[in-house]
């Protein structure tokens, strides 16, 4: 069994340089922000609103993945959001939410600028979704490849998407036609990939692929804890877990992932 630590902020704040993050180029100016432990789920900071033109300045966190999570009341809302128990009634506003991973060096580096590289605008984001946005790391190879990783799960997740809307097609030609047991059967097909289809082959392909590709990174090496956390398939990733090498096995996910192929 994988145990999970994640020490979050340091203690002794007087001593310890702050983390400073940095976006440019975002099309929103002031967000609500806060920042999670990818694993855990557990909040290491947050901020009710700050505003993007300054660097975010942080208690320094240990050396892991974290997911970014900024928010701003929508101001594009759709008459299914505003129907929809998502939206807030009380306060009379929709939040859009938008996530970006964050792979930290802990005490090795102070300072990340993230850029998006392509124009958007806000109206954009809140209607096409935060997928539209191209994000450059600057001078961090391992914050780009950690986003390559990412990329590999949205694409599963496009897949996924595609297959459910082929079988809602399905189930409604089905009800249109009055075929109410093939209407079942598609509900419950729909429903069945929406609660299990986790992953696909592909998926286990690609990071395997990559694994390989950059086996000396650490962030080959949380890919890797990350599959086998969640799915526990030994065998499947042997190979990839013998490719690690360097600096991919000088971190603690490499330590409980060994533990678990000796044990």
């Amino acid at each position: 069994m994988f145990l999970v630590g994640c020490h979050g902020v340091q203690t002794d704040q007087e001593k310890i340089e702050p983390l400073r993050l940095v976006f440019r180029n975002f099309p929103v100016d002031s967000v609500s922000f806060r920042v999670h432990h990818i694993i855990t789920g557990k909040e290491v900071f947050s901020l009710p609103l700050i505003s993007l033109a300054t660097p975010i300045e942080m208690p320094a966190l240990e050396e892991d993945m974290y997911i970014a999570v900024l928010s701003w009341p929508r101001t594009m809302v759709s008459h299914q959001v505003y129907k929809s128990k998502l939206f807030d009634k009380q306060n009379d506003e929709d939040i859009f939410e938008f996530t970006k991973p964050l792979f930290l060096y802990g005490e090795q580096r102070k300072s990340y600028t993230i850029v998006v590289e392509n124009e958007v605008n806000r109206d954009e984001i809140e209607t096409e979704g935060a997928e539209i946005m191209k994000f450059k790391n600057v001078n961090c190879k391992d914050c780009d490849l950690a986003d390559e990783y990412w990329q590999l799960f949205s694409a599963f997740f496009t897949r996924k998407q595609r297959l459910l809307d082929s079988v809602k097609n399905v189930y409604y030609a089905h009800i249109n036609a009055s075929d109410l047991q093939k209407g079942k059967d598609a509900f419950l097909e729909m429903e069945d990939i929406k609660n299990n289809v986790l992953k696909d082959e592909m998926l286990d392909k690609q990071i395997q692929a990559k694994i390989k590709q950059f086996e000396d990174s650490p962030v080959s090496t949380f890919f890797l804890f990350y599959q086998l956390y969640n799915y526990r398939e030994f065998e499947k990733f042997l190979p990839a877990y013998q490719a690690l090498q360097g600096d991919a096995k000088k971190t603690k996910y490499y330590r409980m992932v060994a533990n678990q192929y000796k044990g």
